[in-house]
């Protein structure tokens, strides 16, 4: 009876996101799509950011999240921000889009994910920027992508691991997020995210509700970084994630 329960939930979940997604946020996209189009530049961030944040927010009550946030005001807020979280789920998305809901920031994703429907006009919306892992040309490309979003003032969140990690630990992080750092000086705010794992893969694909925690950790600064500074930069970043996880008896 317990196993019904948890797959009906989830399948309620799924239904009323994709109840959502169809007839909330499909003309929020065509609105924000008809101001694009016009050239209205600025009232069109200002919608995308207030429409992206309410449907995060749809996604994480409907879910039974509960989220809990340490730090917000670590982060500065009159300059972009590079955040690096450690990746446990494709959850990660609409949690630390609520979790950090006064800010705008966009992420670099896989290529795969921005073609799935819906995730890509919201992807768009934030100023995301795909990125195709297996080609390296085109990942370098990405890399210059994000690196003009940043110099233009937006904020961006980079998963240093690369991909998805179904478990409260790091694993080794790559390289890319810090070649941006070099070129931008932008402030680093590394984030520790722990269960967000457990609300889908680590609960065999049905939806969960969950205990979540998001810990802020201290800004970095990045002027004048040398390359040997940046592979510090890189280490520093996934010892500051992993001390944090390691307060916890997983």
């Amino acid at each position: 009876m317990e196993n019904f329960k948890r797959k009906a939930f989830s399948w309620f979940v799924i239904i009323k996101v994709v109840g959502h997604l169809l007839f909330i946020m499909n003309p929020k996209i065509k609105y924000y799509n008809h101001l694009d189009k016009k050239g209205k530049h600025e009232k069109r961030d200002a919608f995308a950011f207030k429409t992206v944040k309410k449907w995060a927010k749809f996604v994480v009550h409907t879910a039974k999240l509960n989220i809990t946030v340490e730090g917000l005001e670590k982060i500065p807020t009159d300059r972009p921000i590079l955040f690096t979280p450690n990746h446990q789920s494709y959850a990660d998305i609409p949690v630390l889009l609520h979790a950090l809901s006064d800010f705008n920031f966009g992420f670099m994703m896989k290529i795969s994910l921005a073609g799935v429907p819906f995730i890509s006009s919201i992807s768009k919306m934030l100023k995301s920027v795909p990125v195709n892992q297996e080609n390296p040309r085109e990942a370098v490309k990405a890399i210059h992508k994000t690196i003009e979003t940043i110099e233009s003032g937006h904020s961006m969140l980079i998963f240093p691991e690369g991909k998805r990690v179904f478990g409260n630990t790091p694993e080794e992080f790559k390289n890319g997020a810090f070649k941006i750092v070099q070129k931008t000086n932008v402030t680093i705010v590394p984030i520790y995210t722990r269960n967000v794992f457990k609300v889908l893969e680590g609960s065999n694909g049905v939806v969960t509700p969950t205990d979540i925690k998001i810990t802020i950790l201290d800004p970095i600064e990045t002027e004048n970084l040398s390359r040997a500074d940046v592979k510090e930069l890189h280490d520093k970043v996934y010892n500051m994630i992993m001390e944090e996880s390691k307060k916890y008896n997983d």
